[in-house]
């Protein structure tokens, strides 16, 4: 992973696993990390493989290691923060020597190295400067998304120097990538961007989720019993949007597009998440005015029921994220069998689009999001996806096994 430990947004909770070191002070993993669940998917369809899971921490003295009940593997490494140079300009980033020093221990090993993220990490792209020449195992970068090149970026206006870095980064970007066996994306969009680096096989791929348990709510009495355990009115018409409390995530916006209707009294907006002091400040203040008329509630993060319940106590799903990979929480929405309102980004809305379902919000246009939420509550809410067509495109059995296919083809290339 090219990243540590997300500690900021949940500055008090411990994470599913941790330790505490001889100076009182704690680290730990949570694991709902992307390589954790799709590592667990995988153990879960295939016997042919173990997964380790390799994360640098900034709070990691030494290497922290805890095996799972699953099988699966998560190790803390030691890291620091790194100055790299993907282009002209400098650009910190994390960097652990500890765990490319174990990476060269494992070089006559019949390993897969799978990275994480996008292409453009200085991390995952300093690992493969090191590796990629003389590499005698296969590298998989799987992708969130989305995407984009830096001559994409070029087409923005600019400073001189920003140009001049941008073709930098291009030119630069292709000798690591060529080490690169396969490269997975979640949109078809995001792919054609890795295409303008990278010419070898690209896939798209979407992480999953468990279907199981993410169900439509079993009773119009269930709906109302969950709706008074969180308060929510019983009459009004529930908006739910979730996520980390990020400026790409627009929740700032979204609250922005209901207090312009707040005299409105058929709606009622939930947002569930978490983030930093800076943004939680900021969505806590924007949302102050609806939650004094009773028209808002900020819920805590949750994962498991206690999340499922927001779902099930709401009548629509609201996604204003403006770049995306899954998401997650929309193929959540849809399972349930809530309709979806998203922007158009990320897997999710391209299989919207397709199946001419939901309802669309531009992405910056944010003096229409008000106008179109006031259209869906005059007018009704749109159609729900096909729940059948969500468990066969996002089962986490289904996706474990796309993954398990390329794998067995990476290892009758090199083993």
């Amino acid at each position: 992973m090219p990243h540590g430990p997300c500690y900021h947004y949940s500055p008090d909770e411990k994470p599913d696993y941790w330790w505490e070191k001889q100076d009182g002070s704690w680290l730990g993993f949570w694991i709902r990390e992307w390589p954790d669940l799709l590592g667990e998917a995988v153990l879960s369809v295939s016997g042919q493989y173990r997964w380790e899971v390799w994360q640098p921490d900034f709070r990691a003295d030494k290497i922290y290691t805890k095996q799972l009940d699953t099988g699966l593997i998560h190790r803390l490494f030691p890291a620091k923060e790194k100055i790299y140079r993907p282009g002209v300009r400098a650009q910190s980033g994390i960097y652990s020597e500890r765990m490319i020093s174990h990476i060269r221990k494992l070089r006559d090993t019949p390993i897969i190295l799978q990275l994480h993220d996008h292409f453009r990490v200085p991390f995952n792209n300093e690992i493969l400067k090191i590796f990629g020449p003389k590499k005698k195992f296969p590298v998989f970068l799987v992708g969130y998304g989305p995407s984009k090149a830096p001559t994409s970026e070029m087409l923005s206006l600019h400073r001189l120097e920003t140009y001049l870095c941008l073709m930098a980064e291009q030119w630069r970007l292709k000798k690591p990538l060529k080490y690169i066996d396969v490269i997975s994306e979640h949109t078809t969009s995001a792919l054609k961007e890795v295409q303008k680096v990278y010419g070898g096989r690209v896939e798209k791929l979407s992480m999953g989720c468990n279907l199981d348990i993410w169900v439509p709510v079993p009773s119009a009495g269930m709906k109302k019993t969950v709706r008074r355990e969180i308060n929510i009115p019983l009459e009004k018409n529930v908006f739910f949007a979730s996520g980390n409390y990020v400026s790409r995530k627009q929740l700032d916006k979204l609250l922005e597009a209901f207090r312009s209707i707040i005299n409105r009294n058929d709606f009622f907006l939930v947002i569930a998440g978490h983030g930093d002091k800076a943004n939680t400040d900021l969505i806590t203040s924007l949302a102050a005015p609806l939650v004094k008329q009773r028209k808002c509630i900020l819920h805590p993060y949750v994962t498991g029921e206690e999340l499922r319940n927001l779902y099930w106590a709401s009548d629509v799903y609201i996604s204003t994220a403006n770049d995306e990979g899954g998401p997650v929480s929309v193929v959540k929405a849809m399972a349930c069998g809530l309709p979806v309102v998203t922007t158009p980004v990320g897997g999710t809305s391209e299989l919207m689009k397709e199946n001419n379902v939901g309802a669309f919000l531009p992405v910056k246009g944010y003096k229409e999001w008000a106008a179109i939420i006031e259209g869906l509550l005059d007018n009704g809410f749109p159609v729900p996806m096909d729940i059948q067509l969500v468990r066969n495109t996002y089962q986490w059995e289904n996706i474990a096994r796309r993954f398990v296919s390329i794998y067995d083809d990476l290892c009758k290339m090199y083993f």
